[in-house]
């Protein structure tokens, strides 16, 4: 059991094998307190969320609850082990199955406790749209079009395009007279390929161009 804390704003806790991403990908979520401080300072309580990826389900429920002594939300959200296990080497697929699953359940549970929150009434409807923005900046949801927004690698960093698409299925090495080329793919799904090349700059590796295969 893994537990992350930052501002008392988000917590994160998870309870699952260590051979799946669970952990790296739930804890993302930390940083949605950045949004919580900007946008909803009027939130008096820390969002506590707990991603249970389990063996077996059996008799087992997510559930929430409002811990009036610890002043939190506990959001616990069950998933099946078996789901992610046959991407165990895609780190994409299995931020989409945590989306698939994490975003319905957040959005209707802020529903449910609007009334028994008040101060969630008035903003309700906007905590949950800035929620799935988050998600498909770091890809957990698609985009309204239905596809994930896979361009967010020329925003990010390599050390974070390495944790948004995990390990790639090729990496080569290249000396020019220009410095030290990498280029990368990654298998992102079934259908879908990503292939970027870095150049190291000034010891740092930059992105210099990239591009999705589908089909």
């Amino acid at each position: 059991m893994l537990s992350l804390k930052i501002m008392n704003r988000v917590s994160i806790q998870i309870d699952s094998p260590s051979y799946v991403k669970v952990s790296e990908i739930g804890n993302e979520l930390v940083a949605f307190s950045l949004t919580i401080e900007r946008k909803y300072p009027q939130i008096d309580f820390e969002f506590a969320f707990c991603f249970r990826a389990l063996y077996t389900t059996r008799g087992i429920r997510s559930k929430v609850r409002f811990e009036k002594d610890c002043n939190y939300l506990g959001m616990d959200l069950i998933m099946s082990e078996e789901e992610f296990n046959p991407y165990k080497n895609n780190v994409s697929m299995q931020r989409r199955i945590m989306g698939k699953h994490f975003f319905p359940f957040f959005a209707e549970n802020i529903k449910k406790y609007r009334n028994k929150l008040p101060v969630l009434k008035p903003i309700e409807k906007d905590l949950v749209e800035d929620m799935r923005l988050f998600l498909i900046e770091n890809l957990w949801l698609p985009d309204d079009s239905g596809s994930f927004k896979l361009a967010v690698i020329e925003n990010v960093s390599y050390d974070r395009a390495m944790a948004l698409f995990g390990k790639p299925r090729q990496k080569k090495f290249t000396d020019t007279d220009n410095g030290k080329i990498q280029d990368i793919l990654w298998e992102v799904d079934e259908q879908t390929q990503l292939s970027a090349r870095y150049r190291l700059i000034d010891k740092v590796w930059t992105l210099e161009s990239y591009n999705i295969a589908e089909g």
